[in-house]
């Protein structure tokens, strides 16, 4: 049986422990699909193998290939040892923190769905970190205007190496919504315009930011165009399966997120 529980308040494990929900097949929709659409987030319990999350992920999305990804088209992340240096976008394969950030930031379109199982938690730290985007946006809208005018402009952000994606933090997908598009690693440039407020964005992340602790069985289905993720530095075999991808038809989600912006001219929608 797989369950689910709508998010929590920031810093809290209380996601699986309350209102958790049955998603065998026939309830799956019904509970899973109003989640995401209102929240962007839903959480579960209860999956008992490899096999099942994959089979879960296949009914939700349309698997989305990834480099490091296995012929079931699920990514298997661990500290690999012979990672070495973190550097240029590996540090998923190590122990060490994750800033937050957006999945396959550097690609035209990064996916839509993105879904998280632990398979083994680490002996010490290893927590998930999640932001919403939607809190972050509307954030800084009311109590930064200029940080948001300045991250929501275009091309203040260059993400990824010599095919990467020149854009911006927060953009308007053309039907009044909004999506994230963020990674603070050596993966990312930013205008010079941009730089002196990406302080104030990090403290308005960790406002909003949840702390969960994932057991054996244990995962999330996010909106990756909404939720940012992260994690802390761990010990011990910490061992996580990701899955990555579109939509599928019978879930109508819309892409990004609405923003409930002050009666000021803060977008640059006209520019």
């Amino acid at each position: 049986m797989y369950e689910t529980t709508p998010p929590a308040t920031a810093g809290t494990d209380s996601l699986f422990s309350r209102h958790l929900f049955d998603l065998s097949r026939n309830d799956l929709h019904r509970r899973l699909v109003p989640a995401l659409a209102e929240t962007g987030l839903a959480t579960f319990d209860g999956i008992p193998d490899r096999a099942a999350f994959a089979g879960l992920a296949r009914e939700l999305v349309a698997l989305y290939p990834h480099p490091d990804g296995d012929p079931d088209g699920l990514t298997l992340l661990h500290a690999r040892e012979a990672e070495g240096n973190p550097g240029t976008g590996r540090r998923g394969f190590t122990d060490s923190e994750l800033l937050p950030h957006t999945e396959r930031s550097c690609t035209p379109t990064p996916p839509r769905l993105l879904m998280l199982m632990c398979l083994t938690p680490a002996d010490h730290g290893g927590r998930t970190l999640l932001t919403d985007g939607r809190a972050v946006a509307e954030d800084l809208a009311h109590t930064e205007p200029e940080t948001w005018r300045v991250l929501s402009s275009p091309r203040t952000a260059y993400f990824g190496g010599s095919t990467g994606h020149a854009g911006t933090i927060f953009e308007p997908t053309g039907t009044d919504q909004w999506t994230i598009r963020l990674r603070l690693d050596e993966l990312v440039r930013f205008a010079p315009r941009a730089i002196p407020h990406l302080a104030i964005l990090r403290k308005v992340i960790d406002r909003h930011v949840t702390s969960l602790r994932l057991d054996s069985g244990q995962g999330f289905v996010l909106d990756n165009t909404r939720w940012l993720h992260g994690r802390h530095a761990f010990q011990g075999p910490r061992v996580m399966l990701r899955a990555l991808g579109e939509p599928r038809p019978s879930l109508p989600l819309d892409r990004g997120f609405r923003v409930h912006l002050p009666d000021l001219e803060l977008t640059t929608r006209n520019e």
